[in-house]
């Protein structure tokens, strides 16, 4: 009876779960291509190919249907940042740099949500309290210093610039000395926001 009742539950989880799927990639799409503001829920409803309530009923409001996708357009920072205090420099440049590392696509889908959204007060804020709970936070904990916070943010702000600028500044016009004088300079850049201040 058991297995019955599981059988007769499952493919409707599988279309829930693909329903949701298609709804957070169609919103995706939207928020990228146009502000926060401009974009309707029956766009992305109509684009996902659902009617407009599923998206209440999935995620409750735009707002938070945004802030998903946020979520799902960034990783654990901490599969980047663990690691040896000395050397995390480097190793976030080296990700940053790595054209097969998936923080490059998800460095330009971040920026562009950023660029597109941030002029709404609604997204502009949800925007702010997902990199505080995604990367400083997690970031300042690794960290353990007094003015953690402070450096978690400047590094956020770093990145967030290279992340703006690394199709310009390493491109495929970009030779393998660029490349690695890119790497070389953002990673003492953020290796002195680490280290600051840890002498004394």
């Amino acid at each position: 009876m058991a297995n019955a009742q599981i059988q007769s539950i499952n493919p409707r989880l599988r279309n829930a779960a693909a329903t949701r799927a298609a709804i957070l990639e169609a919103a995706k799409a939207r928020f990228i291509e146009e502000s926060y503001d401009r974009v309707g829920v029956r766009q992305i409803a109509g684009d996902a190919g659902v009617d407009a309530a599923l998206i209440s009923r999935y995620f409750g409001s735009k707002e938070e249907l945004f802030a998903e996708v946020l979520t799902r357009t960034t990783s654990d920072p901490m599969e980047i940042i663990a690691g040896p205090r000395h050397e995390f420099g480097r190793r976030m440049a080296r990700a940053f740099f790595d054209p097969t590392h998936k923080s490059q696509q998800e460095g330009f889908d971040f920026i562009n949500l950023a660029a597109r959204s941030t002029m709404s007060p609604v997204a502009g804020e949800k925007m702010r309290q997902h990199i505080e709970q995604h990367f400083v936070r997690p970031f300042a904990a690794w960290l353990g210093d007094v003015d953690a916070m402070d450096k978690a943010w400047l590094t956020a702000s770093v990145l967030m610039g290279v992340a703006l600028m690394r199709s310009i500044v390493c491109g495929p016009g970009a030779s393998p000395s660029e490349k690695s004088d890119s790497i070389a300079q953002l990673a003492n850049t953020l290796q002195a926001i680490v280290d600051a201040g840890s002498a004394g």
